[in-house]
């Protein structure tokens, strides 16, 4: 078991950087309308193959694994980018008919994420999109969303839209079982450690030429110490994360307990990355025109998604390993 990426997974991780940094940057995040896929990104992630990077060859996908799938959203994460682009991947893997698959990967069609919200369904993503994944532990299950009755909410979330659909959409292909929810879970966990990855480097170049009393912030206990946590804590997260990528990788019997652990540390350290990111910057900091603000609300609904702390630590008070 190797617990660090290697030359070539590192090479497709320098591919997705520049690639999302270039077609989806989080300064988009400071334009109107901000939020959602457009489809004309949609489709250049497509035709990129990035939502069947995990996928099988033989279902049409490049037959990587689990590391590069952790890799490719880690860089997702530090764009800040929006939820379809997990969705469409996870439903990719959700469907067995060929053509529709076909269409979910090239991005011809647009996939939400949903979330049961008392007698509705809660969509993350585009209001406009025509399927919804709805991922639960043992099933993933894709809803056609054509001539349903959706009503778009507000989201304090510059990079998440929000809307609302009656349950009961029909359901035009499932997959049994909780493949499809670790690779959420996965994706969830490497994106919140790449924003905490984001976070720490902002915070570090602003210490180096912010001046107080004559000296750079940075030379200040006050300042280089919080630092320091959020290395560490960092640390903990990524390293955990390569773990569980491994163990799926490899099909260890136990990966899903290093999975919740690995969704545990990366929602304790982008939460608190993004927090000391923010009081670090002074009052700049609170603000949806400055990036360390968005980074913390989009970390608050990723830490949410594939379970949340309170079910996460459950779980993990049971677990039981292999060695």
């Amino acid at each position: 078991m190797y617990l660090v990426p290697d030359d070539e997974e590192l090479a497709i991780a320098s591919a997705a950087a520049e690639y999302l940094a270039d077609a989806m940057p989080i300064d988009r995040l400071h334009a109107a309308n901000p939020a959602d896929l457009k489809d004309d990104v949609r489709n250049a992630l497509g035709d990129m193959g990035w939502y069947a990077l995990a996928l099988p060859e033989a279902d049409g996908g490049s037959g990587l694994s689990a590391i590069e799938h952790a890799l490719f959203f880690r860089e997702v994460g530090r764009q800040c980018g929006p939820v379809e682009v997990m969705a469409q991947c996870l439903a990719a893997m959700t469907v067995a008919d060929a053509d529709l698959r076909a269409q979910i990967t090239s991005g011809a069609v647009g996939v939400s994420l949903a979330i049961v919200d008392g007698d509705s369904l809660r969509l993350l993503g585009s209001p406009a999109a025509r399927y919804a994944l709805q991922v639960t532990r043992n099933e993933a299950c894709l809803l056609d969303l054509q001539g349903a009755q959706v009503s778009a909410k507000s989201s304090l979330d510059l990079a998440l839209s929000m809307a609302v659909v009656p349950a009961g959409c029909p359901v035009v292909a499932t997959r049994a079982g909780d493949h499809v929810w670790m690779m959420g879970q996965l994706a969830t966990a490497a994106q919140l450690v790449g924003i905490s990855e984001a976070s720490l480097e902002q915070i570090v170049e602003y210490a180096k030429v912010r001046e107080t009393f004559g000296k750079k912030i940075g030379s200040w206990q006050a300042v280089r110490h919080p630092c320091a946590d959020m290395a560490v804590r960092l640390e903990a997260a990524r390293s955990q994360l390569w773990y569980a990528a491994t163990a799926i990788k490899e099909g260890s019997l136990d990966a899903g307990v290093h999975l919740d652990a690995a969704k545990h540390q990366a929602n304790v350290a982008a939460l608190a990355n993004t927090d000391s990111n923010i009081q670090l910057h002074g009052g700049i900091g609170v603000t949806d025109e400055h990036h360390a603000h968005l980074y913390m609300k989009h970390s608050l609904v990723l830490a949410k998604l594939f379970g949340g702390r309170r079910e996460i630590l459950a779980r993990l008070l049971h677990a039981e390993l292999e060695d």
